[in-house]
């Protein structure tokens, strides 16, 4: 069979027009591409900046912190071990009495004065400021602070000896303030108060090797850019607002996607003008070629299968003449040359099928349209298979709403119908169902016939309806294409669904015409016709 080859034409005029501007998209996008990428490189640099800096501002401003706590404690142990000199230089003079203590605690400015005994005995007023009872176990000579009660306490060991230590306690309200407000936790809260930082954070984990410095972080309606940096202390966390960074490359692709829309309206138009004055020509000539390959794929087709028609069919009748007189005469047969004589006469049968069907196909299809019922016609082909269904456990069910007529030959749709449900029937040689149904559409009627046992491949799902494919082992493949040969003869169309994953083949047939409606009702019916029967 031959077929009219288009030759490969150039690229057209309008789609190099489309090419070009294809092209300055291309270069647009590159240029996009490029701004976004040095955003996000003055981001991530700017942001390792500024994070670098705030990096050292900690550390700086936790020197110093460090160095003003060093300094007030040298200052403030050095005071509380003078006043616990002086009174331990007073005590070895003449022992002092609990009034001498106090007086002497509101004289020098502090919370209280103690002395503890060798024996245990404390001597000195009301110990209320001492956090809780406090013996001469602490670190002497060196000051404590106790945050609950916010005092200094000192313990001195005397020189004399019936005095185990002496006790000075101090008000460190202020003191325990100004290191409060000096801490790190102080620290990073003040810098995640300043315009434009969202948080400044210390985390004990490590940087992992392959993490980025810098994301983008998005939080509600804030956008953050987050630096993570390595100090002795532990990983920096900053997170600074990137607002404008966000805004920054929100404009930028409004700008790409405008130019970019301009250029590609102007390149359709452009190309679509091209396009259409080619594709008047060039229709022209396709729809003139096809309509040649066709007619001569027709005529060569008719040609070779009247031949093969006559040249075979009566070598074929001949045989079949002499294997009935064989059947009829020859009675001393025995059961193999009988079973011989069979085989023979199921395979000049098969080959007269084929021949009758390829004559089928070849024919000229020229329906005669006349009010036709596409539901009693089905009907009555469902009662010819209706016992091989039964045999073959194959649930056949028939639903619609109304009868109605169209215009087609009744002839070629009894043809298609009952190819159809032939095609269905031997789809499922271990049982299954066959849905038909009827329903009126806009273009006119439209059958669908819905089986089971299709296992077919992508491939093979594609070809269905072509002349001369199968998959039965004795098919000839001319079945569905004359079915869409039919169809389109009526002036409709014949399409293959398949559902892979339940494994079934849904055929819709699409026949054109005004349909006639009549008033009676039926309900769900089997192939026998009956209201709710199913076979």
């Amino acid at each position: 069979m031959e077929q009219s080859v288009t030759p490969r034409l150039p690229l057209p005029s309008w789609g190099m027009n489309l090419a070009g501007f294809g092209m300055l998209i291309a270069l647009v996008l590159t240029v996009f591409f490029w701004q976004m990428t040095t955003v996000d490189n003055d981001l991530q640099r700017n942001t390792l900046g500024r994070s670098r800096m705030m990096a050292m501002i900690i550390e700086e401003n936790l020197a110093n912190a460090a160095l003003a706590e060093t300094t007030i404690d040298t200052v403030t142990t050095s005071f509380l071990r003078d006043k616990a000199r002086f009174v331990d230089y007073l005590n070895t003079i003449d022992p002092l009495q609990p009034e001498e203590l106090s007086a002497l605690t509101r004289e020098t400015g502090l919370l209280g004065i103690e002395l503890v005994r060798q024996d245990g005995f404390v001597i000195g007023g009301s110990a209320e400021w001492l956090p809780k009872q406090q013996g001469c176990d602490l670190a002497p000579n060196q000051v404590h602070y106790d945050r609950d009660q916010q005092t200094a306490l000192l313990i001195y060991t005397g020189t004399e000896t019936q005095v185990r230590c002496i006790r000075v306690g101090l008000d460190a309200r202020a003191i325990l303030q100004l290191r409060l407000k000096t801490a790190l936790p102080a620290l990073l809260v003040n810098l995640s108060r300043l315009p434009g930082i969202h948080y400044v954070r210390l985390e004990k984990t490590e940087i992992a090797a392959d993490e980025d410095p810098v994301r983008l972080v998005t939080q509600g309606e804030k956008q953050t850019a987050e630096a993570r940096l390595a100090i002795p202390m532990g990983t920096l966390v900053v997170g600074l607002d990137a607002a404008n960074h966000y805004k920054r490359i929100e404009q930028l692709r409004r700008q790409f996607l405008l130019f970019a829309t301009l250029l590609l309206l102007l390149g359709l138009f452009f190309s679509w003008i091209l396009y259409h004055s080619q594709q008047a020509d060039l229709a022209r000539t396709r729809r003139f070629e096809r309509l040649l390959a066709k007619e001569h794929e027709a005529a060569s087709l008719g040609r070779a299968t009247a031949t093969i028609a006559h040249e075979v069919r009566n070598p074929l009748n001949a045989i079949s003449m002499g294997l009935q007189r064989l059947s009829l005469e020859s009675s001393h047969l025995d059961p193999e040359q009988q079973h011989l004589m069979v085989a023979m006469k199921e395979a000049v049968h098969r080959a007269g099928a084929i021949i009758t069907e390829l004559q089928r196909f070849t024919r000229k299809l020229e329906p005669r349209l006349q009010p036709v019922l596409p539901d009693q016609l089905l009907r009555s082909i469902l009662s010819l298979y209706q016992q091989r269904c039964a045999e073959d456990r194959i649930e056949v069910t028939l639903t619609g709403k109304e009868t109605t007529a169209i215009e087609a030959d009744p002839d070629l749709l009894a043809e298609l119908l009952e190819n159809l449900l032939k095609n269905s029937i031997e789809a499922q040689p271990n049982g299954g169902f066959i849905q038909i149904k009827f329903t009126l559409v806009a273009q006119g009627m439209e059958l669908t016939m819905t089986n089971g046992g299709c296992v077919l491949s992508a491939e093979d799902v594609a070809r269905l309806g072509e002349p001369y494919f199968t998959t039965k082992v004795r098919g000839t493949g001319l079945g569905l294409a004359l079915c869409r040969r039919i169809a389109e003869a009526h002036g409709g169309d014949l399409r293959f669904t398949v559902d892979r994953q339940r494994q079934q083949l849904m055929v819709r047939v699409i026949l054109p015409g005004k349909a006639r409606h009549h008033s009676v009702q039926r309900r769900e019916t089997g192939p026998d016709g009956t209201g709710g029967q199913q076979t």
